[in-house]
């Protein structure tokens, strides 16, 4: 069993390399963008990076603690796995090192937030809490965050402690998240982050979709992960309603504002 867990990581990392070298031949910056409503998007979200560099300070020392745990944590793991653990025994340090989001992606998701009008925020997928903290920063209404594994949920709990604005809901999200999602009238920002197969990203988009209105955007994480999440990316792409979509290899962005000439653009993005 483990030969061929060690097998697939090897196939999961030469995938990922393959996805890269494409994505660096075709990624382009503001200079190749034509469409005002990319180009406006897209600087300011580079923007957002230089200026927010340092990320917040409290939220980054949490981070720092988490870095610094030698504590191990036994994750229930619902979906596809992990490509960087052969075993559901991790120690905290290695998943805030490896599989929580950095911070220039934590500031990606933030600007991208911020552009919604941020009543209703969704992530699927809390991890540690660390990506859920700096979107709390921006909502404006209330944020639900999903996350399967019980321990993660407690590690989260102090990352978002200091954030009323904030519910997490454990358990499957097969179970929990189109429960809460009947609750809702609509969505404004979605962070797709969880369960990483072809039938589960898409049985997700499916579901928030109804909820979904012009000046929302959904963010699918990890495009790249495997053929299947690249495969669930393409066909999420060609969704009724998307009118723009951004490739920023970690995560791919759709956006839905009418009067657009579609465009599907894969974008420089810095680590």
């Amino acid at each position: 069993m483990q030969i061929s867990s060690i097998i697939d990581r090897i196939r999961t990392i030469g995938f990922i390399g393959i996805g890269f070298f494409r994505y660096f031949i075709y990624r382009v910056d503001h200079h190749s963008l034509h469409g005002p409503e990319a180009y406006r998007i897209y600087r300011f979200l580079r923007q957002y990076q230089k200026q927010n560099k340092k990320g917040i300070p409290a939220i980054e020392g949490v981070r720092n603690e988490y870095l610094a745990s030698r504590c191990y944590l036994q994750i229930e793991d619902f979906g596809a796995g992990s490509k960087h653990f052969l075993t559901n025994t991790r120690q905290l340090r290695q998943i805030a090192r490896v599989s929580s989001s950095n911070l220039s992606h934590n500031l990606l998701y933030q600007g991208l937030c911020s552009l919604t009008p941020r009543q209703t925020v969704i992530e699927l997928g809390t991890c540690l809490g660390i990506t859920t903290a700096y979107l709390a920063e921006v909502t404006l209404g209330h944020l639900f965050s999903f996350e399967a594994s019980n321990a993660l949920v407690a590690v989260a709990r102090r990352s978002v402690g200091p954030y009323p604005n904030v519910t997490l809901v454990p358990g499957n999200a097969d179970v929990t998240f189109p429960k809460a999602l009947r609750s809702l009238s609509f969505v404004d920002f979605c962070l797709l982050d969880a369960n990483h197969t072809y039938e589960a990203t898409l049985r997700y988009a499916r579901a928030v979709w109804p909820l979904l209105h012009e000046e929302s955007i959904l963010v699918i994480g990890d495009i790249h992960w495997s053929p299947e999440m690249n495969r669930a990316w393409r066909k999420i792409k060609c969704f009724s309603g998307v009118t723009l979509t951004m490739d920023f290899f970690e995560c791919g962005v759709l956006f839905f504002k009418k009067g657009l000439n579609r465009e599907d653009l894969v974008l420089y993005y810095p680590r």
